[in-house]
């Protein structure tokens, strides 16, 4: 080494040394940049790996990269005979240093980001289910206990995998508002015909397909049905036992919000994330991820304007698309049975990524992006024309069909409605009504000459006369008049349909009165706007849904002493439950897409029927019937139940009830917003007592530690609350007599009605 540094003149020696000077701090920097990307890739895969394994790794990368240095310093060595001349310690300790430099860094810094790549960022914080979606994976075979286990087993998997670490929100389909019944009520009929689809499978006769088909009717998945019932008490014992037997589960708030509660299960989520973050000033960094393979899942977490909410949902085994299982799948690939142990994809839908893409798509725009929130707020508005469950789809409008109204169509009207106005379609998760008139003008206009209409499957020339005398048996004169009278209907059910998904129902009472959508040249014609609703109502009791939705063969499922109301010809009600109908295919190919003409339920008409056999219920019957508030599951462990043992007297006389519940935003490390209470009894005295399995391979739970308390998570309770029964169900009152609960103090709002009929806070954008 010294013969080959003397062979090198002194004065190039001097301007090596200068260059190795700068070469190390580059080499340190290169290799510390490589392992932050080489962490941040492990952390976007989303391994789960344990944390030794992930400290070995990343130890080992580090090693790898440093070693592939020595060669690099090597060959400048040899290449240009640079070596330290002074013997001296302090030189050698210098030399020392700067070797190793680069290792010692790096592992420092993949110890100090490791556990916060792997557990803050990749970590889910709040998981939420949509119950009913699983459910409707495994509802094939008829043994309803199977069903229920299943069930049960896919929760367990799927909260093992994402490891949510401060809540579980698990959602099932409760009453819908009366604009959701027509559809439910299309699909039951339909069921009691078989109508086969008019495009049947080439690989299986229609024939096989009857044969085929499941025995598990699906109107076991209703609020107030024997089977939900059933599920529900399954789920109860499922979550004791796991907080029992998994100290990941007694972490957790784990909240059950079955089928007695009122609402859609995804819009409960999203309802329950709305809250939680109008109430709460330290949600944003709260890492959302919603289960459901409802697509409508999408436009609602778009409307939460959340900055960390992900949609995780299944991905078809057949045709690799999301939206249903592989069982409700048209193509022509075999798939496998649910319960089978093949393996399951999913589609991981990041909606702040999806904000990005809408917002770089729309770059050469920028008065869509001035404001980015209510950009996205108009841009769902939009979507929600080309269908939804509430308004039957218009014929001129489709997403993909290039022969009429497409997306780029509403774009475009979009952009000219903007510019006309000047402001975004919607404020504050509010429709304006001016924009939205304007919107409809242009839409309109570009189905005036009829270019964009799509023909009758029976007609080559599409008229707009006949379109009204054959769909809505139009047959006078003033066409004009009739016409606007649907298009303005179904641009106010376009209204309520957004304050649905953004807000909450305005009314639970509304509905859309026509079986068809207007032309989308009648919008053009719309003025006259009314966009007040009825007073915001009440939900219907699970009964009284079964009879606004169900047809004569599904009478079974049925209080026995109501399926005469719905059988009989004496009864006045008996005219809504044809057994003889028309069925329209309107131009589909589907048979669940097919327009059945039978008459809408009145709920006044349908109300009086029921008055005099609501007493003729069965306690268990009752049980079934009544509105309930989401379960709220305490393990002994947790900050909120030692508040509730503190709140009790020495012989656990009951002071925390629905007339003084506490708010458990009060509490320290609860996380949660909103108010919990005991049962009717506010008895918490059976806490330790052994819980008896009602599951098979399930073990008793001895000495239970967990507490169940009733929940709601709304702001909206009263200062004290006068309860009330009207037919077997609990309603709130105001009252002005002051609390008298001197532990916790309720919120100074008054209620004057269910939480469930206030709508949501106003999100400002």
């Amino acid at each position: 080494m010294n013969t080959t540094s003397s062979s090198i003149p002194y004065n190039l020696q001097v301007e090596i040394n200068k260059i190795s000077i700068y070469v190390y701090p580059i080499t340190i920097i290169l290799t510390i940049t490589t392992n932050i990307l080489n962490i941040c890739v492990l952390c976007r895969r989303n391994l789960r790996l344990s944390s030794s394994t992930q400290y070995f790794l990343a130890f080992t990368l580090s090693s790898i990269l440093y070693t592939c240095e020595i060669p690099v310093m090597m060959f400048i060595r040899i290449r240009f005979g640079y070596i330290v001349t002074s013997s001296s310690v302090g030189c050698r300790l210098q030399t020392f240093i700067i070797h190793t430099m680069p290792l010692f860094i790096s592992i420092i810094l993949v110890f100090a980001s490791i556990d916060r790549f792997f557990t803050s960022s990749s970590t889910c914080h709040s998981l939420y289910l949509d119950l009913n979606h699983i459910i409707h994976k495994y509802a094939e075979s008829n043994d309803k206990n199977q069903i229920i286990k299943d069930v049960i087993e896919h929760i367990d998997r799927l909260v093992r995998s994402i490891k949510p670490s401060q809540l579980l929100y698990i959602a099932m389909d409760g009453v819908a508002p009366k604009a959701r019944m027509p559809h439910q009520r299309t699909k039951r009929f339909l069921k009691s015909k078989n109508i086969p689809d008019r495009e049947v499978n080439r690989f299986e006769t229609n024939e096989q397909h009857k044969l085929e088909k499941k025995t598990f009717d699906e109107c076991n998945i209703k609020p107030g049905t024997e089977f939900m019932c059933q599920l529900s008490k399954c789920l109860r014992y499922f979550i004791r036992n796991r907080m029992h037997t998994e100290e990941d589960w007694r972490s957790v708030n784990v909240i059950l919000s079955d089928a007695n509660v009122p609402g859609e299960g995804e819009h409960k989520i999203i309802n329950f994330i709305r809250q939680q973050r109008h109430q709460q000033n330290n949600t944003n960094g709260t890492f959302h991820v919603v289960y459901s393979s409802d697509s409508d899942l999408v436009l609602l977490g778009l409307l939460t304007h959340e900055p960390q909410m992900t949609v995780l949902c299944e991905v078809c085994a057949n045709c690799e698309k999301i939206g249903y299982h592989a069982k409700d799948c048209n193509t022509n690939k075999s798939s496998s049975t649910p319960g089978s142990n093949t393996k399951t994809n999913y589609a991981v839908i990041h909606l702040p990524k999806l904000i990005n893409n809408l917002k770089s798509q729309n770059y050469d725009s920028p008065v869509f992006l001035k404001n980015l929130e209510r950009f996205v707020d108009d841009w769902v508005l939009i979507c929600l024309l080309f269908g939804n469950d509430f308004l039957p789809k218009s014929h001129s409008i489709d997403f993909f069909d290039k022969s009429i109204i497409t997306m780029d169509h509403l774009m475009d009207a979009y952009r000219e409605a903007l510019t006309k106005n000047n402001d975004y379609l919607t404020k504050n998760g509010t429709i304006t009504k001016d924009c939205l008139l304007t919107l409809m003008e242009k839409v309109g206009g570009k189905d005036k000459d009829g270019k964009y209409r799509r023909p009758l499957y029976y007609e080559d020339k599409f008229r707009r006369p006949l379109y009204y005398k054959d769909k809505f048996g139009f047959n006078a004169t003033d066409l004009n008049t009739f016409s606007n009278k649907v298009a303005t209907d179904y641009v106010q059910g376009l209204y309520w349909v957004f304050q649905y998904y953004s807000k909450g129902p305005p009314s639970w009472n509304w509905y859309y009165p026509h079986h068809y959508a207007p032309l989308a040249y009648d919008f053009s014609n719309v003025k006259n706007l009314d966009l007040k609703f009825d007073p915001p109502g009440e939900p219907v009791r699970p009964f009284e849904q079964m009879m606004a939705t169900f047809s004569p063969k599904n009478v079974d499922y049925l209080p026995l002493a109501w399926q005469p109301i719905m059988t009989e010809e004496i009864f006045d009600i008996s005219k809504f439950y044809p057994t003889e109908f028309v069925v329209d295919p309107n131009g589909k190919e589907r048979s669940s897409q097919y327009v059945v003409l039978i008459p809408f339920i009145d709920k006044e008409t349908l109300s009086t029927a029921l008055k005099d056999f609501t007493s003729k219920l069965t306690p268990e019957e009752e049980k079934r019937n009544r509105l309930d508030y989401d379960s709220l599951f305490i393990h002994s462990s947790h900050s909120i139940h030692q508040q509730f043992r503190k709140s009790s007297d020495a012989n656990k006389k009951p002071i925390i009830t629905e007339e003084n519940p506490v708010q458990l935003q009060d509490i320290s490390d609860c996380k949660l917003v909103g108010h919990g209470w005991t049962d009717d009894t506010g008895d918490i005295s059976n806490l330790n007592a052994d819980e008896e399995a009602i599951l098979s391979d399930y073990k008793n739970i001895p000495n239970d530690e967990v507490i169940l308390l009733k929940y709601c998570h709304c702001s909206f309770r009263s200062e004290s609350v006068e309860s009330e029964k009207h037919n077997n169900v609990r309603f709130r009152t105001t009252t002005n007599q002051p609390s008298q609960r001197s532990t916790v103090q309720p919120q100074q709002q008054a209620s004057k009605s269910a939480p469930w009929c206030k709508p949501p806070p106003t999100h400002q954008n």
